[in-house]
């Protein structure tokens, strides 16, 4: 079986932001194929790498890490259930944040001017036993689980931030 055609988008302000305070990012993925694909939006969990799909943000200045997700203070995470698995048509995409973000982008408060680089890698390269949750877990999600393609997938943008404003 061919690997499916998805496409892993970050999108910031269209112009130079406000150094101190936070950027907006918008996270999107796609099916570019010719297929339905199955795919998982952000879970508790997937952004501190306790439990797959991992979705891992980072911000980059000057080439090095300035803002990434910490290690998780609990890994008990809640149970993955079928309304947390998203059939994306061919064309069709999703923001696998809900509309919220991830915490990594929404509490990053660039200091100064200058380029930042925003960084998301999405990764559901695990078998289906590592997307289970911890507690309350129904076991038949396996089954539906064994749908989605493995993949890992890192989407760029490059945000200017000017002076801050007053």
């Amino acid at each position: 079986m061919a690997q499916p055609a998805v496409v892993l988008t970050l999108e910031g302000p269209g112009g130079p932001s406000p150094a101190g305070r936070p950027v907006p990012i918008a996270v999107s993925v796609r099916n570019a194929g010719s297929e339905p694909v199955w795919l998982p939006g952000v879970l508790d969990g997937s952004e501190d790498g306790t439990r797959y799909p991992l979705y891992r943000p980072r911000v980059l200045r000057d080439g090095e890490v300035v803002a990434a997700p910490g290690t998780a203070e609990d890994p008990l995470v809640g149970p993955v259930r079928d309304s947390d698995l998203r059939r994306l048509e061919p064309g069709e995409s999703f923001d696998p944040t809900g509309g919220r973000g991830l915490s990594t982008f929404n509490n990053y408060v660039p200091p100064e001017p200058g380029a930042y680089v925003y960084a998301l890698t999405l990764s559901t390269e695990a078998e289906p036993e590592r997307f289970l949750g911890r507690f309350n877990q129904d076991r038949a999600i396996v089954e539906p689980l064994k749908r989605i393609p493995r993949l890992e997938l890192t989407a760029t943008t490059q945000v200017e931030m000017g002076p801050p404003t007053r």
